[in-house]
């Protein structure tokens, strides 16, 4: 994660950036259909590599109030398990009490 800060005329303006990787471990998940005396069994394979790339910021406008929002996106990068995302993203207001 990088992140800096600015001092805007509202308040302390705090950029981010930040890159993940994450590993989850191979396998199967398996479904099990039983008709009377017929099993039939599903396999789906688990188990990959996904990155995830985001940006976002912090606006402190006073010791109580803050805004804040993001913008990312996941990509499959290799494995049995396919991840697939749209960008994303959130914005909202913090208060302390």
């Amino acid at each position: 994660r990088v992140k800096g800060q600015i001092d805007t005329g509202m308040g302390a303006l705090q950029p981010y950036g930040r890159f993940n990787v994450y590993k989850t471990s191979s396998g199967a998940d398996i479904a099990r259909f039983v008709n009377g005396a017929t099993t039939t069994d599903i396999a789906a394979p688990t188990g990959g590599t996904n990155t995830e790339l985001a940006g976002g910021f912090t606006l402190g406008l006073n010791a109580s109030t803050s805004l804040y929002g993001e913008v990312g996106k996941l990509w499959s990068s290799g494995g049995d398990a396919k991840v697939k995302s749209g960008i994303s993203g959130s914005l909202g207001v913090r208060v302390k009490w």
